[in-house]
């Protein structure tokens, strides 16, 4: 009943911003916007990230690994994150390496990551290779980030990482992925 009554109230909002757009010049509100403006906002694309320059990470020396843990229905994987490739730059991007191999084990996949919390997006910088170097990705490509998808680690990562469109200071990260966790538990309930 209390969803009806809020879906009820959302529509009675949106039918009277439609109709304070329909009475002014050109739909536009008295901020030079207005309802049909609200829309293409809210479809339009992220902005890209302006990041400055940053160092990859030696592979061969990242030794503070932890499991990453998120749901995922069919998980035959195990994801992990270097906690000793965290860094934070000064364009204020979370880059981090995730190894990420089957449960039984074997090999890993090395993947150094950025994930802006402004936007909500995240980049693949490069891949690990067999000699412990890296394959840079020539494609600079921000994607949202988005829950419950086939590598849906980001998403989980993003909620350790960020507070309210800014990231939390790397040492913070680093404490929540080593203390025990519990249902509902975030960095920010945390004592620093």
């Amino acid at each position: 009943m209390r969803n009806i009554l809020l879906l009820t109230a959302l529509l009675a909002g949106f039918s009277q911003a439609a109709e304070y757009d329909a009475h002014t010049p050109d739909g536009m509100g008295a901020d030079g916007g207005g309802f049909k403006d609200i829309f293409s906002r809210i479809n339009a694309p992220a902005p890209i990230p302006q990041e400055q320059d940053f160092q990859f990470p030696t592979i061969a020396t990242l030794q503070a690994w932890a499991p990453i843990q998120f749901y995922q229905e069919m998980k035959s994987n195990s994801y992990k994150i270097a906690l000793d490739s965290l860094s934070l730059g000064k364009d204020q991007v979370v880059r981090y390496v995730v190894a990420v191999g089957p449960k039984s084990g074997g090999n890993q996949n090395i993947i150094f990551e950025g994930i802006d919390c402004k936007t909500n997006q995240y980049r693949t910088y490069g891949w690990g290779n067999s000699k412990q170097e890296w394959t840079k990705n020539s494609k600079v490509t921000w994607k949202l980030i988005q829950k419950n998808q086939h590598n849906a680690w980001q998403a989980s990562l993003a909620d350790s990482f960020c507070r309210v469109g800014e990231p939390w200071p790397i040492e913070t990260i680093r404490k929540d992925f080593k203390a025990d966790k519990q249902s509902g538990d975030c960095p920010a309930c945390r004592n620093k």
